[in-house]
């Protein structure tokens, strides 16, 4: 997946290794962390499939830069991949919901701890997709000059992990209340 999302960034603009991780950051990072050694791996990748090729931009007080451009085999390959109809769900991975479903041994009070750590994570997400993304979309969207859609797609995306984290803040908050009035059940 991080292949084609580095020549979709690619396909915008030619960009270098750190500019894709800020890139990412900026807009599907949410739903498609990548770490900057996974891109500069990944971009070797493409590389060497003839799907990008690279530039090395001297600069006077700073190291050189490489910056990578897709190919049209980048394109064409882009093109194929966002083109195919996505006909079944991803399972979703959530490490902290495989260690809450094993909760019950630890004393309540831990468990309502941890729920509301996570709280404040969804919280600060919440916020950081509904406050610094939308201004972060349009600065991309004036750098890259790409279709009229783009904005109303990369907010789409942006609304849909605001709403993601919205729902964990619901959901948890209901937990809470949930394993609170079984332990008050218990203690009368």
């Amino acid at each position: 997946m991080l292949r084609f999302a580095l020549l979709g960034f690619l396909l915008r603009q030619p960009m270098t290794g750190y500019d894709l991780a800020t890139a990412i950051r900026a807009s599907i990072h949410f739903v498609w962390p990548a770490q900057l050694s996974q891109i500069y791996r990944t971009l070797s990748q493409l590389e060497d499939s003839g799907l990008v090729v690279s530039e090395v931009e001297p600069q006077q007080s700073r190291p050189d830069r490489r910056v990578y451009t897709a190919t049209e085999a980048g394109r064409a390959a882009f093109g194929s991949w966002v083109s195919e109809l996505v006909t079944e769900l991803d399972p979703v991975r959530v490490p902290f919901m495989v260690r809450f479903f094993f909760s019950a041994s630890r004393p309540l009070e831990d468990t309502v701890t941890q729920l509301r750590v996570m709280r404040d994570l969804h919280v600060n997400d919440r916020d950081r997709l509904a406050v610094e993304l939308p201004g972060q979309i349009a600065e991309a969207e004036a750098l890259t000059g790409g279709t009229e859609l783009d904005p109303l797609i990369w907010d789409s995306v942006r609304r849909a992990g605001e709403m993601m984290a919205q729902t964990w803040v619901d959901w948890i908050d209901e937990t809470i209340e949930r394993l609170q009035d079984a332990a008050r059940t218990d203690r009368e």
